[in-house]
């Protein structure tokens, strides 16, 4: 397994791999990025009370983009040895004499005096030894098969923990790395109704950046158990419109959607549904979304984007109304606006709220209509906003279960869907840089048998 001085070595190392490769390149071209992601990573399965398989990952990530009259190119290699870096960076060059002329290509602005990367309290690496997590990962696994005798099989136990380095530079003088650490414990089982002959699949993880934050295998085994049996006996019902409720893990996807569309090379190359939306309002007003980068040991924290601008708190979306895009530094000077950083990915989405209403709470406020359990497929278009995807779930009278429901599609419009939120529970799931609780829809069409 790895040792936690050794990842202490190689932040030092990489850091020096930039440096040698910012002189080789900078007095070829105007400007230049170094980008390096080092992974450490050993994954643990156990299926059916047995060692499924153990893995040990050692892997790089070496890309230089480079800007020489606004022609960019850009390379990549897996290799950090210095021929291996001195022809990654000739064959970026050699792709920007190729590239069309683009006014906008160019590495972002940045002021070093001011120029401050936080600690965010990322790097929790595990001194658990080989043994230990592979215990882990049969606990969770037997007790979950232990729990009914309709759980029948498993698709297996699997601990995880990561390690990983980010390092950049640029020519502008800027170099810096950071560390972070990820563990997670899932589980994935299948049940079975003897009477009916049928079986369903279903599993539970926990993640965090901290060992000792990951929920224990009774608790992760009590869920992943529940959830698979609570599928059974699933009927098909008629087409019909009712009111949904998507469960925390699934209302997150709904709200991907959305951050996708707000990204701004879906708004330059007006390929987006939210198109002129910026400062309209999109969700009901009693709802804000709030992105916080710098949460300690927050699952999608980030001092900084991929292309190392400094990340920062804002609102996404205040009392309902659409405050910002999401911009890289092109994207930023395509659509004329400031960057804000977004370059890879959104970070901590906190969902603010006036209500505090439970999931049991919100059950009875929809009083009656489908809990959607899971999604599948990808019939989401992000252009026009058409939504439709592969459900499953559960019928609920009065608030309470009435019978499980398969192979129906929901669907409907984004723009109508996000407007017809009615509530949402406190029941949020932190797993994900999404962290929603669930979410009551007024109405959406359900189309089945």
């Amino acid at each position: 397994m790895y040792i936690i001085k050794d990842i202490l070595n190689e932040e030092k190392f990489l850091k020096n791999i930039i440096l040698k490769s910012l002189l080789i390149v900078q007095s070829q071209v105007d400007e230049a990025f170094v980008f390096i992601r080092k992974n450490y990573d050993i994954n643990t399965v156990i299926r059916n009370g047995h060692k499924e398989y153990i893995e040990f990952h050692e892997d790089v990530y070496f890309s230089i983009t480079v800007y020489s009259n606004y022609h960019k190119g850009s390379a990549s290699s897996t290799n950090l040895n210095i021929q291996s870096i001195k022809n990654t960076i000739s064959t970026a060059i050699e792709i920007s004499k190729y590239t069309s002329k683009d006014i906008f290509s160019k590495l972002p602005s940045v002021n070093l005096k001011t120029y401050q990367v936080l600690d965010l309290d990322l790097f929790h690496p595990s001194n658990i030894s080989l043994k230990e997590s592979l215990k882990m990962a049969y606990l969770t696994e037997k007790y979950t098969l232990d729990f009914d005798k309709k759980i029948i099989n498993s698709e297996g136990g699997c601990f995880y923990s990561g390690n990983t380095i980010i390092a950049f530079g640029n020519t502008k003088g800027l170099i810096q790395t950071y560390k972070s650490s990820k563990h997670s414990l899932s589980i994935c089982v299948i049940a079975k109704n003897d009477q009916s002959n049928t079986k369903e699949r279903d599993y539970y993880y926990s993640i965090s950046r901290k060992l000792d934050d990951l929920e224990s295998p009774q608790s992760i085994s009590q869920k992943c158990a529940k959830k698979v049996l609570l599928k059974l006996n699933s009927k098909k019902i008629l087409t019909q419109r009712c009111s949904v409720i998507l469960t925390s893990d699934m209302a997150v996807s709904l709200f991907n959607h959305f951050a996708k569309s707000i990204f701004g090379y879906q708004v330059y190359k007006k390929s987006t549904f939210l198109l002129n939306r910026l400062g309209k309002l999109i969700f009901p007003k009693w709802l804000s979304i709030f992105e916080n980068p710098h949460i300690k040991r927050g699952i999608a924290s980030s001092p900084f984007d991929c292309e190392g601008t400094l990340t920062i708190p804002r609102f996404i979306v205040k009392n309902g109304f659409l405050k910002t895009w999401l911009l890289d530094s092109y994207s930023a000077r395509k659509l004329n606006l400031k960057n804000t950083g977004h370059l890879g990915g959104i970070y901590n989405w906190i969902f603010l709220q006036k209500n505090n209403i439970s999931f049991k709470n919100l059950l009875n406020k929809m009083n009656t209509g489908l809990v959607i359990t899971d999604l599948m497929g990808d019939g989401v278009n992000i252009v026009n906003g058409d939504y439709s995807r592969g459900a499953s779930g559960y019928f609920i009278e009065n608030g309470l279960f009435k019978y499980s429901v398969k192979e129906i599609t929901i669907s409907g419009n984004l723009y109508d869907i996000y407007k017809r939120i009615v509530a949402m529970s406190n029941d949020y799931d932190i797993r994900q840089n999404i962290q929603c609780g669930s979410i009551f829809i007024s109405k959406m069409i359900i189309s089945g048998q």
